[in-house]
């Protein structure tokens, strides 16, 4: 078989990406309305809902890793909601356990996509503003450790940070270990609250919801003093006049 010719890749390439942004068009209204009705159902009859979930035994646990999954890859998608949601149906251990199966496989798809793809896969998701602003983590000497920093801390961009992490040297050991663990931390709180609700217990849910919101801010805080520092332009030094 005939090697393809740079303009064919080139036009592969473009085309997959169509594709893929038409897709997650079609993937984003179908999610919106199902997570639409999800909310409608958790919102109007919470029990009923919690019942319902769990009625559907083995399925019911398949479709959340399933949304979990679409929402890794296709970032417009919310996770909080979904966070918050598996704490109220499954109990905050296996809502946990769940989230993170799903985050881990998305955050596999997200990742070879990005290797096979390039930065073009990567600015179909994000700004190029937002990506230039991790562009330092390619030359970063200590890639893994200012990776897990960043990611362990909560409210930073973890989908934005799976996206780039393909296009450094990281290998995907690392990542997968990295992406999975750094969400742990926010992924507990939500689902400790969501299942403070499911029980009636508006009070540990209140301070559960707080204790994240106020850690997530701070992390903000700290996740964008650190891009400002490693985006810093040294001036040079001015020559003395003699």
């Amino acid at each position: 078989m005939d090697k393809l010719m740079p303009e064919e890749k080139t036009g592969k390439k473009s085309g997959f990406l169509l594709f893929f942004k038409i897709f997650s068009i079609i993937l984003i209204i179908g999610v919106v309305c199902l997570v639409g009705y999800m909310c409608y159902r958790f919102m109007s009859e919470p029990k009923e809902f919690s019942a319902w979930i769990r009625s559907h035994g083995i399925w019911g646990y398949l479709v959340y890793v399933g949304i979990t999954i679409l929402q890794i890859i296709v970032t417009v998608i919310p996770g909080g909601p979904l966070e918050l949601a598996g704490g109220y149906a499954f109990g905050a251990f296996w809502g946990t356990v769940l989230f993170l199966i799903g985050a881990f496989i998305g955050s596999l798809i997200s990742f070879g996509l990005v290797r096979k793809f390039g930065r073009d896969f990567v600015e179909s998701q994000f700004s190029k503003k937002q990506i230039k602003k991790l562009d330092f983590l390619q030359d970063e000497e200590k890639l893994n450790f200012i990776f897990m920093v960043l990611f362990i801390i909560p409210g930073c961009p973890k989908d934005l940070l799976c996206y780039v992490a393909g296009l450094t040297r990281m290998k995907l050991s690392a990542f997968v270990v990295i992406a999975t663990l750094g969400r742990l931390p926010a992924v507990i709180g939500t689902a400790v609250g969501g299942q403070a609700i499911e029980s009636g217990n508006y009070t540990v849910a209140i301070v559960a919801f707080a204790a994240t919101a106020v850690v997530s801010f701070m992390g903000l805080l700290v996740y964008q003093a650190i891009i400002s520092r490693k985006n810093k332009v040294k001036t040079p030094p001015a020559p003395s006049v003699e």
